[in-house]
């Protein structure tokens, strides 16, 4: 028999392995099986598909599709490959799924013109979530609600709706015999109906249950997170308490369903490590095929052999660094053909979107990041106090679906034209926060002089200048459309869901001051006198750049400019268009922001060739010659290797497990409790990932499920040293969660083995 603290271990293991769902204000792509990356990935796709029904492969008729279409090379499939994939996809095989009591007692208990048991419980948890995070100051301080299971059970037992709804006389008193403590009630759950499951049974049952309330377990990871609560645990719990009353509601009331409900959890515990034993032989042949996939997309990939480089000692007169985001692919490839046609010699370089400087604003409410998910901001400046106009506060009724019809009544005649027209909306510049380096402070006071110089000399470091041109402007990258709730995802990853026009504003503000460059000067980085850095920002949605310094060159502007409307001219609607799609409120289709995005490339970017995979990369310039000890690859493969790691698996899952693991329909998304998530409609779990129409255009997918293709330009002992050093990727790398390769000199791809 289990002990009752392992099965609590057990409980909290669980919860503890729930990713965090960022706020919308801050929604950021996150890999929701991220705290699995220790383990093999055909082990946790196995294991979940039998606890959640979560798919982490396509059907078979997809892979069987994508081989008669020749988008898989047939060098890379064997005959028995073929044979087992139309095997299974003949036998059309259901696959076994843990079921929870609800779900039982919806099988044998006859509920006509009833609500399914699954589906209230669902809708009643997630109902009391969302009160416990919309009003935190009632519910979340101290005394009897100061826990969420607490304030479940207040609620459960006072509320007599329930009970004529499902029509069952005894479940209040239920609720009444229901433990006060979360601890207790497990004890009672294990000697009640688990006196025999193991741990790995009690593990499958715990999954299976927080996969009910996915989303508002992702929500609450990230407050636990915060706040060094067990918000999460306590979910599980409630979960578990509707469960064991079930149990005992069966147990009183229905003695044929009682008996049913204990044969198959009995069964369930004894075949559980068989049945995600057979589920994981099934899908072998599957990854079998996801590799082959995956490794003919590689294909369409050329690098140019090494020695075709440019001389690594000619300085152009315009250098412009961007995030290494798929999006500002694109617009270097436009910059720097643009400079060719110009005769402008220009240069291009990725580097991580917040440029170096872990940044945070301070409001009154809360800091706001601007840094990577995974980093903590260490330097912060103050947010301007904003005055609200009265028609700016009664549009912000239009931001909270429930004010959306009092809105149009308070606005009248005055909303009328942007109903019908779509209302523009404002790009975040930064252009009223104080970026000036005494403006700047860290949480024990203003920042160093010293500290600043340092922040500069690293960011300088990782961008690998080898000399400075005359002009050099900082890019960040922001998006901006209507009627999308998960519209900060679209913005910078690297900046926390904001747009990066506050980083590039402070890092080019310092890096033109006088002091700094002294002190940089004295650390061996000498920028010349007349070099000037510039920040802009580019508006994905339409490829519009936005000056953010002043006293710009005109020769800048005009290079720029010049890429933006080749890159307008190319796509099938105009600026004007574009535009006018991204701030209607009625148009259902966001930009197709990162999808399809599939490669990393660390690197010299001009050695990747082929054009048709442009905007599927993120592009990092590196160059291993200046870097002997892997120092900085370690550094790159810890901080943007895991934001693109990130973001790549959000797309996926998205697109493989669209029910689960996606957020469905954006028509129908809702925000939730203070922007916490996004219901789809108007109750059931949150949902997390995105919506359908960022990975479907209505015809076929504009992603294509492959995981993250990291790619590096160095030799083999400098990549193994960065992979020793970089603990959460290399473990990303050697369970298969990623996939990495090195290229050579000669411009080919050699595949980096796991242990």
């Amino acid at each position: 028999m289990i002990t009752v603290s392992r099965f609590v271990s057990i409980a909290e293991q669980v919860s503890q392995s729930i990713a965090p769902q960022w706020p919308l204000s801050q929604w950021i792509a996150v890999n929701p099986f991220w705290h699995y990356r220790q383990q093999p990935v055909s082990g946790v796709a196995a294991h979940w598909r039998y606890c959640a029904g979560s798919r982490l492969l396509m059907s078979p008729d997809f892979y069987w599709q994508q081989w008669q279409q020749n988008q898989i090379a047939p060098e890379l499939v064997t005959e028995d490959m073929v044979r087992e994939l139309d095997q299974r996809t003949q036998s059309r095989e259901l696959l076994p799924q843990w079921r929870n009591l609800s779900q039982w007692v919806d099988k044998y208990q006859q509920r006509r013109r009833k609500m399914r048991w699954n589906d209230e419980v669902v809708l009643q948890i997630s109902q009391t979530c969302g009160l416990f995070m919309q009003f935190p100051t009632r519910f979340q301080q101290a005394g009897k609600d100061s826990s969420l299971y607490q304030h479940w059970l207040t609620i459960s037992r006072a509320d007599r709706g329930i009970e004529t709804l499902m029509d069952e006389a005894d479940l209040n008193d239920l609720f009444a015999e229901l433990p006060d403590d979360p601890h207790e009630l497990i004890s009672v759950c294990q000697a009640s109906f688990l006196t025999d499951a193991s741990d790995y049974a009690l593990r499958c049952y715990c999954q299976a249950l927080i996969s009910d309330l996915w989303g508002w377990a992702a929500a609450m990871a990230y407050q636990d997170a915060r706040q060094q609560s067990q918000w999460v645990f306590e979910l599980l719990c409630i979960r578990l308490a509707w469960e064991y009353i079930l149990w005992q509601l069966a147990e009183r009331t229905n003695t044929a369903v009682y008996q049913q409900l204990q044969q198959a959890l009995a069964t369930q515990i004894e075949n559980c490590e068989g049945q995600v034993s057979h589920i994981e032989e099934y899908n072998d042949v599957l990854w079998q095929w996801q590799a082959a996939y995956e490794r003919s997309q590689l294909k369409t990939l050329k690098f140019s052999p090494e020695n075709s480089d440019k001389a690594a000692n000619e300085t152009s007169v315009v250098q412009a660094v961007f995030c290494i985001d798929v999006r500002s692919e694109r617009y270097r490839r436009a910059l720097e053909q643009a400079g060719e046609r110009l005769g402008v010699s220009t240069q291009s370089k990725g580097f991580a979107g917040f440029f170096g400087v872990p940044l945070a604003v301070q409001t009154k409410e809360q800091d706001v990041p601007h840094a990577p998910g995974l980093l903590q901001p260490a330097y912060y400046v103050k947010a301007p106090e904003r005055k609200h106009s009265v028609m700016s506060l009664l549009s912000n009724l239009f931001n909270t679906p429930v004010s959306m019809f009092s809105g149009v009544e308070a606005l009248g005649l005055g909303k009328l034209k942007e109903l019908l027209t779509g209302a523009p909306g404002k790009l975040a510049t930064a252009d009223d926060t104080a970026v000036s380096g005494s403006a700047i402070f860290q949480a024990d006071g203003q920042a160093s002089v010293e500290s600043l110089v340092s922040l500069c000399e690293q960011a300088l470091a990782g961008m690998q200048f080898d000399s400075f041109g005359k002009h050099v402007i900082l890019v960040g990258h922001g998006s901006h459309h209507s009627n999308n709730a998960q519209r900060a995802g679209l913005n910078c990853g690297a900046c926390g869901g904001q747009s990066g026009a506050l980083s590039a504003r402070v890092l080019s503000r310092l890096l033109n001051d006088g002091e700094i460059r002294k002190h940089l000067v004295d650390r061996g980085v000498q920028i010349p006198a007349n070099t000037r850095f510039y920040s802009a920002l580019h508006e994905t949605v339409t490829d519009k750049v936005v000056w953010l310094s002043d006293s710009v060159p005109d020769q800048v502007k005009c290079l720029f400019s010049n890429a933006t409307e080749a890159l307008t001219t190319s796509t099938n609607g105009s600026a004007k268009q574009l535009k006018k799609q991204a701030n209607h409120w009625a148009e259902l289709r966001p930009e197709w922001g990162l999808a399809d995005n599939n490669v990393l490339f660390f690197g010299r970017a001009s050695r990747l060739t082929s054009s048709e995979t442009v905007g599927s990369n993120f592009l990092h310039d590196y160059c291993s010659e200046r870097d002997p000890k892997g120092a900085l690859l370690t550094q790159l493969l810890s901080a943007p290797g895991l934001v693109a790691n990130w973001i790549n698996w959000q797309y996926y899952c998205s697109v493989t497990d669209p029910k689960q693991l996606g957020s469905g329909n954006k028509l129908l998304h809702n925000r939730v409790a203070n922007d916490i998530g996004i219901f789809e409609g108007n109750g059931g779990d949150l949902r997390q990932g995105l919506a359908w129409q960022s990975v479907h255009d209505g015809s076929d997918f504009v992603h294509r499920p492959v995981r993250l293709q990291v790619i590096i330009e160095a030799d083999e002992a400098t990549i193994q040293r960065a992979l020793a050093g970089a603990t959460a990727f290399n473990e990303l790398f050697q369970q298969q969660w990623i996939n990495l390769y090195r290229l050579n000199a000669g411009g080919e791809l050699c595949q980096v083995t796991a242990e």
